[in-house]
């Protein structure tokens, strides 16, 4: 049997902690053998938490009082992580004991910033939600972040994306700590995907604008008007009296995306936007965002959002 245990810290996402439990107590019931997971709920003194949503989470024991762990599972703080950051480094010296002990350590969602925050993501490739990315980078720019992948197993540590993907998450350890026709049979059960690769197809890009450099944002507001035209970044530099150097310099730095990427962004969220809300066929949604050929952005749209056109919209097509 494998003693997992849950994590909780202030602030904490209360949908991950039910779903992880879920999944785990899916997993005991369906098991011809008999029950796989021990789950015991953890705070740092052994007092209830209350959750990012106002709720109170019981828990069974406090960090001085766990038992040893097979697997330490983290849920994440969902819209509470500012408010979190600062308590993160208490958590570390009992995560670093139970990582030294043998346990397997997993992060759902911006939990991935505590398991930073207690230095055991070095050198490793790490993932979290998309939107907490550019947080995640700035506060620890050495460590590899893929945020386009659901999850990233290196064997000791796991982590994982936003805020559902505990459910891959949790089917995940069901595959790798049971096995594979148990974790089947809870995903059919439990009526949820066996598996996501990514979670770039959920990515909401917004444009930077609170940066200060009054010329970049004439650019992005006359790129607003037109990104839908065919656009050469020269010309557009030229428009504006800049050189094509300094351009691409001062875009990036007000940015931090060059001028080519943010206009393939514009036009790719436009291009969603009209496969989840019309019938028109690639070639029109092609033409009318600033592209010519459609297989180029065929192309495109598979490489940044992790899906073709097609697949994407029978994903979020909205009725």
């Amino acid at each position: 049997m494998l003693n997992v245990i849950l994590l909780l810290a202030p602030g904490c996402s209360a949908a991950s902690v039910t779903l992880a439990q879920e999944v785990l107590h899916a997993a005991n019931l369906f098991n011809p053998a008999g029950q796989v997971f021990e789950i015991c709920l953890v705070s740092a003194d052994g007092q209830p938490v209350e959750s990012s949503a106002g709720g109170t989470l019981a828990v069974n024991a406090g960090l001085a009082e766990s038992p040893p762990a097979d697997l330490v599972l983290i849920p994440g703080f969902l819209f509470s992580l500012q408010a979190a950051l600062p308590l993160l480094a208490d958590y570390g010296p009992w995560l670093r004991r139970q990582h030294e002990r043998g346990a397997v350590l997993a992060s759902m969602c911006n939990a991935a910033f505590m398991l930073a925050d207690s230095g055991l993501l070095a050198g490793r490739q790490v993932t979290t939600h998309w939107a907490f990315a550019d947080l995640f980078r700035r506060r620890y720019p050495g460590l590899t972040l893929d945020e386009q992948r659901i999850l990233c197993d290196t064997g000791d540590v796991i982590t994982s994306g936003g805020a559902t993907a505990v459910i891959d998450l949790m089917l995940h350890i069901v595959r790798r700590f049971a096995s594979r026709e148990l974790a089947q049979t809870c995903s059919r059960y439990l009526l949820i995907d066996n598996g996501r690769p990514q979670q770039s197809a959920y990515v909401m890009w917004t444009a930077v604008k609170k940066h200060g450099d009054e010329s970049i944002l004439q650019v992005q507001d006359w790129l607003e008007e037109h990104f839908c035209t065919p656009l050469r970044i020269d010309e557009i530099a030229a428009r504006f009296g800049f050189g094509v150097r300094n351009f691409k310099r001062r875009f990036k730095d007000a940015t931090g995306q060059t001028p080519l990427n943010y206009l393939q962004d514009m036009r790719l969220e436009r291009a969603k936007y009209l496969l989840e809300t019309t019938k028109r066929t690639l070639d029109s949604i092609t033409y009318d965002v600033g592209y010519e050929d459609s297989n180029s952005f065929r192309r495109l749209f598979q490489g940044r959002v992790g899906m073709s056109p097609a697949e994407y919209r029978r994903q979020f097509r909205q009725p």
